[in-house]
């Protein structure tokens, strides 16, 4: 793993907490060092295969 995966890893594995608590996304963007959402989103959905909306969506 290069050190822009781990970083980019690092930051969506403590951005996922957020997530989970109802953190708005724009808000857990900028908290974990994203300029903007979508560059968030894109790197969520980069490492995940998901967005941010998919990954917490109820299954089923």
């Amino acid at each position: 793993m290069t050190f822009a995966q781990w970083r980019a890893h690092a930051r969506l594995q403590g951005a996922v907490a957020m997530l989970a608590s109802g953190e708005p996304v724009s808000r857990v963007a900028t908290r974990v060092g994203y300029t903007t959402s979508s560059a968030f989103v894109a790197a969520f959905r980069r490492v995940t295969g998901r967005t941010p909306g998919a990954y917490f969506a109820p299954q089923g």
